[in-house]
């Protein structure tokens, strides 16, 4: 299922890798994972609750314990999350070399705001942001640069899907 993904240890964490280059725009895998609403997240344990990818504007899809569940965070991402009803895909957005790890911004695939989510970035990435929290707290500039490139989820990029 995810022959082309390897966990491996990076510098000072681990990560997932690619075996295989892979071309812009290309499925990676999909996340997988029961669904939760935002009213039922809190039957999780903290840390799944932490872990779990928001895919709609109150839905939210809970570690599956596949590789995909070790994906990491970067504030300098290869890759991004097209969520598309309760479907999860990870999609590459530039070619990827084999070895190389596989990332997206977690603040893309989130319109959460510090009271309700928020983590340590240890990206170590030249623009690391050092915290990482909703979308709408980024950068102006970074948020129209991910809209323009689709990088953001749908329901972020136009509002009437993110009615809560």
């Amino acid at each position: 299922m995810f022959e082309h993904l390897k966990l491996a240890q990076l510098k000072k964490r681990q990560g997932v890798i690619t075996t295989v280059d892979i071309r812009p725009n290309t499925p990676i895998c999909e996340f997988t994972g029961n669904l939760y609403t935002t009213d039922t997240l809190c039957e999780l344990s903290a840390e799944d609750q932490n872990i779990s990818t928001q895919i709609g504007p109150n839905v939210y899809l809970s570690p599956s314990g596949t590789i995909t569940d070790q994906i990491n965070h970067s504030c300098n991402p290869n890759c991004m999350v097209h969520a598309v009803g309760r479907r999860a895909i990870l999609y590459s957005l530039y070619f990827i070399r084999a070895n190389t790890e596989i990332t997206f911004d977690y603040s893309t695939t989130s319109n959460e705001d510090h009271s309700t989510w928020k983590m340590e970035c240890n990206c170590g990435s030249f623009n690391c942001r050092k915290e990482i929290s909703g979308f709408q707290l980024l950068d102006p500039k970074l948020q129209e640069e991910y809209k323009q490139k689709g990088v953001a989820a749908l329901f972020i990029r136009i509002p009437i899907f993110n009615r809560k």
